[in-house]
């Protein structure tokens, strides 16, 4: 009889213990994203981002996490006279980062 009030105490004070170490996990680390966009210039026109733009947010400790494909642009050329006109396909790709946030005291 004393060995199995033994065995449930113990038992009881285990799970007690696991369920207190449940709201110590830690936190995960929290992080700022930033995204930066092919500039439009005028309606349908646009312009790449530039190098120099995207040094500098790796200067300031922002890591590249996705590229990606952000206006797909078809355009025409050769002159009228072709038929039909070859089309050229641009894309404008979009970028996107992520620092830790600085810790405030």
């Amino acid at each position: 009889m004393r060995r199995s009030i033994l065995v449930i105490a113990l038992g009881a004070a285990a799970v007690a213990l696991l369920w207190a170490q449940r709201d110590r996990a830690p936190d995960p680390p929290p992080y700022e994203i930033r995204s930066v966009f092919p500039h439009e210039t005028s309606p349908a026109q646009y312009q790449q981002v530039e190098q120099r733009e995207l040094q500098a947010l790796a200067d300031q400790g922002w890591e590249l996490v996705s590229v990606m494909p952000y206006v797909y642009k078809n355009e025409e050329r050769g002159t009228p006279a072709m038929a039909p006109r070859p089309l050229v396909t641009q894309t404008y790709p979009a970028y996107f980062f992520k620092r830790l946030k600085p810790v405030r005291k």
